[in-house]
């Protein structure tokens, strides 16, 4: 007689029974890391350390521009203000930019249509072209103007800053726009014209809202390079000059620390402007991806 099976009193295992988790393992540092960390705030140091230097300065209590700082004041901004000849080089230089950009605008949008919706030979060679002046250095480009200026009869002024401004800004226009030509669908303008509207009412709402963005972060780089320029601005400039100019007249003889309170302002704005570009041109390739995205998954 067999005797019945005995249950066995070690647990049996189930599905369900859960499994303790692995220890996490603690992530090393890696030395290069480190090392490319500490490269990279070295290059932001070395790159932002004058303009903050310039900024600490501005609001220094002597003229004498020492370290350490004898006291904080704002006495340079109120005598910024009340200099009228520099508040006059730095309206003339507000107007220029805006006049150079608004040309650079037109001109470089013209030519990136024309790069991009027309199909003919040479188009490398018409960027090479195009990207001379702003690669070119500017004691070159100023030089080649005054010379051409010169022999046309044409005195320097206003008119011939405009032009010089305009040359090197037109090129960075263009080549913000190409990229952004390159990824809109020309066919969305051919159904435009298919249903009965002429080329400039495509132009006018289809094509130029589709970059009207890249455009604009174009113009306020733009801008930034008008305001900052100085050697096509000193061949150019004659009797009126603009701010950056007129004060490297002033470190011919000592400048006061209003000078530093201008490049603060000019350089804090600058950085506003080239944020709002980068920013700009960023958010519009994020929309760009989305739409792609959303596109391919309906």
């Amino acid at each position: 007689m067999t005797s019945a099976p005995t249950l066995s009193a070690t647990p049996v295992a189930t599905e369900t029974t859960r499994r303790p988790r692995p220890p996490r393992r603690r992530r090393k540092i890696q030395p290069g890391l480190v090392l490319g960390l500490v490269f990279l705030a070295a290059v932001f140091a070395f790159l932002y350390a004058p303009l903050i230097t310039t900024a600490l300065f501005s609001f220094n209590g002597t003229p004498v521009q020492t370290w350490p700082m004898s006291g904080f004041t704002t006495q340079w901004y109120t005598a910024l203000f009340n200099d009228q000849a520099m508040i006059t080089a730095l309206l003339y230089s507000l107007r220029v930019a805006l006049v150079a950009v608004i040309v650079s605008a037109v001109a470089g949008f013209t030519f990136a249509l024309i790069a991009q919706r027309l199909q003919f030979r040479g188009k490398k060679a018409l960027d090479a072209v195009l990207a001379v002046p702003l690669v070119a250095p500017g004691m070159v480009l100023g030089i080649s103007l005054l010379v051409v200026f010169n022999t046309s009869a044409i005195p320097t002024g206003f008119l011939t800053i405009v032009v010089g401004h305009a040359a090197f800004i037109t090129p960075l226009v263009m080549f913000v726009l190409q990229q952004r030509l390159k990824t809109m669908d020309p066919s969305i303008e051919h159904a435009s014209m298919d249903l009965g509207a002429g080329r400039i009412k495509t132009f006018w709402h289809v094509t130029l809202p589709g970059v009207r963005v890249s455009l604009l972060a174009a113009c306020l780089l733009g801008f930034t390079l008008s305001m900052d320029e100085i050697a096509v601005s000193f061949f150019l400039a004659g009797t009126q000059p603009t701010l950056p100019v007129y004060v490297w007249g002033l470190l011919r003889f000592g400048f006061t620390p209003e000078v530093n309170a201008v490049f603060t302002l000019i350089g804090a704005f600058s950085l506003v402007l080239i944020g709002g570009a980068v920013v700009m041109l960023l958010t519009t390739a994020r929309r760009r991806e989305r739409q792609l995205v959303d596109f391919g998954v309906s």
